[in-house]
C-alpha cells in the first residue's frame, strides 16, 4: 500500500513522501488504516520494522484534521529527543512539537502552544498530577516501547499514567508500540485495542551462536568466521568491518566496555582510523575537566572504536552515537542500556555476555526480552542487506544452552510491576492528591483498570492498600473523615514533586533538625539516605574514606538510620559514598580526582549530582512548611550542588555560560562578584582563559545594552527545556568563536537500570523516580 492511498489529506501524504515514506511495510499497511479510523492499536512488531510510522501518520491526522492534540510517551529522554526531531520535519503542516522531560514540579510553559508533546512517562504523570489544561485536549496518546511496562523501575509510572488518561477521557485513542512479545493480547485487552502482530522485518535478521570458528544460526544455516587472532569477539567484529559493515558488541560491565574497546583500537586503526578536531577531542576527553576515561575514549575514537556506558557524559554518548550513524565509528562496545534506548542499528550485533552480576544473587542470566532487544539492533535499513545477531558461547554445552534458551526461545510474558507498598505508596498519594481516588475502595477501582488489574486476580492487594493509607495518615500526608480520604497540604506538595513519601518523611525530619550551626555534610547524608537517590556501590578502595565519613557522622545524623522504616543498614556506606561524592563536588575537587579515587565515571557524577539537586530542592520546599529557617542552609547548598562550587563563587554562576571552571577562573583573576563584572572592561574579561569575546559580551549585557539574563533562583528546580534550548544556542555561538564545546552541564545521562534502592548491582524491583529517564 502507498501512503497516498491512506485516508489522509493530500498535503499530509505529500509531506510523508517528501520525507521518504512512499510504500508502507506490511505491518504498517495493516495497522495505519485502522488507526486512521480512530481505533486504538497495539502494534507488536520487531525492531526496525517501522513501528514509528504507525504512530506518526495518525498523529498528523489528529492534529491537522481533528484539531486535537497528541501526547507521545517514551521511556527514555534520549528517545524523546529523537522523536521530537522526527516530528519537527513536519512543521510545514503546522506541527508544533514540544519536548517535555525536565522538572516535574512545574507546569511546562512550552506545552500551551504545542499540538504534539513528546514526554517521558514520568513527565506525563507529572503533567496529570499538576492538572495541566493541555492534557484535557489530548485526542491521541502514543505509547512507544510499551513493553517497558515490564521494567520494575519505569513500568509502574507508565502503567499508572496510561490508566489515568483512559479514565479521564473515555474516548481517548491509544496507539501502543511494542517489540515482539508473547502476550501482546493482554496489552490489547487492557487498552481496549486491536492487536497487530507481525514478525516481518525490512532487513532479514539471522540470530545464531558462535563457537569454535563458526556461527550456527537458528534457521539451520552456518557461516565460517575468518581468524585474525585468538580474540574470537574481535574476529567477529573484524569480519563485519572488512565487509563494509559496522558492529555493536554487548558486554555486562562498564569496565569490559572500556577494556574491549581499547583492545580493538590498535587492529581497527589499521583498517579504518579517523581524525579528531580539537573541539571533538575536547568533548570526548571530558570538556572543561578532562578525565583518564575521557582520554581513553578519545584515543579509541581516533582508531574507529568507542565504548558506551552510563559512566559517560551526555555529550560523550551523543558524540559516539552520531559518529556511529555517520560511519566514522565502526565498532561500539556497550552495556545493554544502549539496546533499550535510541535507534542505533549495526550489521552485526555480538553479544558476549548473557549474564550480569547482582549483589546477593551473583551472576544471573539476562531475560530473553533483553537479549532480543540487543538482537533487534542488527541490520540497518537502506544500508545493510542483512543483519546478524551472534551470541558467543564458551563451550559446546553453552552453545546448546544459548541456542535453546535464547535464539529459539520466546520472550517472557509481560507482567505488571504495580504491586507492593514500595511502588504503590507514591502512586496512591498521587491519586488521592488529584482527586482521582478518595477512599480505599476507589483506589481499588483504579487498580482494577490497570494492566495489573486486567491480568491478575489482585490477591492480597486490599491489605497493601490499607497499610499504605495507614502509613500516609501517620505521616500527616492524608486525613480520613469516615471512609473518605483527602490529601493534606504536605501530601499534596509531595505528590506535586513526584517523590517517594518515605523520602519526604526523611527530608521533613532532617529539615526540622537543621540549625544555624549545621554543616553541609549531614544535610547531604540525609538527602542521600532517601529512596529517590540511587546509592553508589562501595568498593574496596573506598574503605578508609567511608570509615572516616561514618566516624564524622557519629551522633550528627539529622535522621537516625534506625528510625527509617525498611532502611537496610547494609546500605549506609552506599549512602555515605553518595554524600562524599556530593561534598567533593561542592568543594571543587576536579572530576578526574573524583573518578579515580571513587572508581566511577564522569556520568556517575552527573547522575548523582542531578539526583541530589532535586532532592535538596524538595528538602527546601518541605522546610518551608515545617522549618522555614532551615532554608537559609538548604538554598545555598542547592546552588553549590548544581554548579559544583564553593560558596565564594555563588555570585558568578548566575551568568549563562559560567560553570564551576569559568567561575573559578574569574574569581582567581579578581572578578569575585557581579559588581566586579559590571565594572570590568569587556576586553579584560574576553582575554581570560576559557572566557572569550562572546561570553564576555553576554556577561556584560546583563547590565544593559543587550538581552537581560536573569540570575537563576537558588531554590528553583532545573531550567525548562525552552530555557535550555535558548542557553544552548548562545553557548554554541560561543563555541564557534573559540573552537571548543562549552562547560555547562548537559541534560542528565541515563543511568544504568537500577535494581533496588541502593547499590548499582543490587537486585529487586524499585519504584520509578525522576532520575530514571
Amino acid at each position: 500500500m502507498r501512503v497516498d492511498e491512506l485516508d489522509i489529506p493530500e498535503r499530509i501524504a505529500e509531506a510523508l513522501k517528501t520525507e521518504g515514506y512512499s510504500e508502507l511495510h506490511p505491518p504498517q499497511a495493516e495497522a495505519i488504516p485502522a488507526a486512521l479510523e480512530g481505533k486504538s492499536i497495539v502494534a507488536a512488531i520487531p525492531t526496525a520494522s517501522g513501528k514509528s510510522l504507525i504512530g506518526y501518520v495518525p498523529a498528523l491526522k489528529t492534529v491537522c484534521v481533528r484539531r486535537s492534540k497528541v501526547l507521545y510517551i517514551v521511556p527514555l529522554k534520549a528517545l524523546a529527543s529523537e522523536k521530537k526531531d522526527d516530528f519537527e520535519r513536519f512543521s510545514g503542516l503546522g506541527i508544533k512539537v514540544h519536548l517535555s522531560s525536565g522538572d516535574l514540579d512545574a507546569e511546562d510553559r512550552g506545552v500551551s502552544d504545542a499540538n504534539v508533546v513528546v514526554a517521558t512517562s514520568e513527565k506525563a504523570d507529572s503533567m496529570i498530577r499538576h492538572g495541566s489544561e493541555w492534557i484535557r485536549d489530548v485526542g491521541l496518546v502514543i505509547a512507544d516501547e510499551i513493553h517497558m511496562i515490564h521494567d520494575p523501575s519505569r513500568g509502574p509510572t507508565l502503567e499508572v499514567a496510561l490508566t489515568k488518561l483512559m479514565r479521564k477521557n473515555k474516548g481517548l485513542q491509544i496507539i501502543a508500540l511494542s517489540a515482539t512479545i508473547s502476550n501482546a493480547e493482554d496489552l490489547a485487552e487492557w487498552l481496549h485495542a486491536d492487536l497487530i502482530k507481525s514478525g516481518w522485518r525490512p532487513i532479514p535478521l539471522k540470530e545464531g551462536v558462535y563457537f569454535d570458528g563458526s556461527i550456527r544460526f537458528g534457521d539451520g544455516s552456518s557461516r565460517e568466521v575468518d581468524s585474525e587472532g585468538k580474540d574470537e569477539v574481535w574476529n567477529l567484529v573484524a569480519q563485519t568491518i572488512r565487509e563494509g559493515g559496522q558492529s555493536i558488541v554487548f558486554v555486562n560491565s562498564r569496565r569490559s566496555t572500556e577494556s574491549l574497546a581499547a583492545r580493538f583500537s590498535k587492529p581497527l586503526s589499521k583498517i579504518v582510523g579517523t581524525k579528531l578536531t580539537g573541539a571533538e577531542a575536547y568533548i570526548l576527553e571530558g570538556e572543561a575537566e578532562s578525565t583518564a576515561s575521557g582520554r581513553k575514549l578519545a584515543e579509541c575514537v581516533r582508531c574507529g572504536a568507542a565504548f558506551h556506558n552510563a559512566g559517560l557524559t551526555y555529550r560523550q554518548r551523543k558524540f559516539i552515537e552520531d559518529g556511529f550513524r555517520q560511519g566514522r565509528i565502526k565498532c561500539i562496545v556497550a552495556t545493554p542500556t544502549l539496546a533499550a534506548g535510541i535507534n542505533l542499528p549495526a550489521r552485526r550485533v555480538v553479544i558476549r555476555d548473557t549474564s550480569r552480576f547482582e549483589t546477593n544473587a551473583g551472576n544471573v542470566p539476562l531475560p530473553v526480552m533483553e537479549i532480543k532487544q540487543m538482537c533487534g539492533r542488527a541490520g540497518r535499513p537502506r544500508f545493510d542487506p542483512y543483519g546478524e545477531a551472534v551470541l558467543v558461547a564458551k563451550n559446546i554445552s553453552d552453545a546448546d544452552h544459548l541456542m535453546d534458551d535464547y535464539v529459539n526461545h520466546d520472550t517472557e510474558r509481560l507482567t505488571s510491576k504495580l504491586f507492593g507498598e514500595n511502588v504503590l505508596r507514591s502512586h496512591m498519594l498521587g491519586l488521592i492528591a488529584t482527586g482521582d481516588a478518595w477512599s480505599e475502595e476507589t483506589v481499588m477501582d483504579f487498580l482494577r483498570d490497570t494492566f495489573f488489574g486486567t491480568t491478575s486476580q489482585m490477591f492480597g492487594i486490599e491489605s497493601v492498600v490499607e497499610r499504605t493509607v495507614e502509613f500516609l495518615e501517620e505521616e500527616c500526608m492524608v486525613v480520613r473523615e469516615g471512609s473518605r480520604i483527602s490529601a493534606l497540604p504536605f501530601g499534596k506538595r509531595i505528590s506535586d514533586m513526584c517523590i517517594d513519601p518515605i523520602s519526604a518523611s526523611i527530608l521533613r525530619d532532617a529539615a526540622m533538625k537543621i540549625r544555624d550551626d549545621t554543616e553541609p555534610f549531614p544535610i547531604l547524608v540525609a538527602a542521600a539516605m532517601t529512596p529517590d537517590v540511587l546509592g553508589m556501590f562501595p568498593k574496596k578502595c573506598d574503605g578508609d574514606s567511608l570509615a572516616a565519613a561514618a566516624a564524622r557522622m557519629d551522633d550528627r545524623y539529622l535522621v537516625d538510620p534506625d528510625d527509617i522504616g525498611d532502611y537496610d543498614p547494609e546500605f549506609l556506606y552506599s549512602d555515605l559514598k553518595t554524600a562524599l561524592l556530593a561534598e567533593r563536588w561542592i568543594e571543587e575537587v576536579p572530576e578526574e580526582i573524583i573518578t579515580e579515587e571513587m572508581g566511577i565515571g564522569p556520568g556517575d557524577i552527573r547522575s548523582r549530582i542531578d539526583m541530589m539537586d532535586w532532592i535538596l530542592y524538595a528538602m527546601g520546599e518541605i522546610a518551608m512548611i515545617f522549618n522555614p529557617d532551615a532554608t537559609v542552609k538548604i538554598k545555598p547548598l542547592i546552588t553549590r550542588i548544581r554548579y559544583g562550587i564553593k560558596e565564594e563563587l555563588m555570585g558568578l554562576v548566575g551568568f549563562r555560560g559560567v560553570g564551576r571552571s569559568r567561575a573559578r577562573i574569574l574569581f582567581d583573576n579578581g572578578i569575585e562578584t557581579e559588581m566586579d563584572v559590571m565594572e570590568a572592561d569587556e576586553s579584560f574579561l574576553a582575554g581570560l582563559p576559557k572566557i572569550g569575546k562572546a561570553l564576555a559580551r553576554s556577561m556584560k549585557s546583563k547590565f544593559g545594552g543587550g538581552t537581560q539574563t536573569p540570575e537563576p533562583s537558588m531554590a528553583a528546580p532545573m531550567a525548562s527545556d525552552a530555557e535550555e534550548s535558548e542557553e544552548e544556542a548562545m553557548l554554541n555561538a560561543m563555541a564557534e568563536e573559540y573552537g571548543m564545546a562549552t562547560e555547562e552541564k548537559p541534560p542528565e545521562p541515563e543511568p544504568e537500570k537500577p535494581k533496588r534502592k541502593k547499590g548499582e548491582d543490587a537486585g529487586g524491583p524499585r519504584q520509578s523516580n525522576l532520575f530514571d529517564f
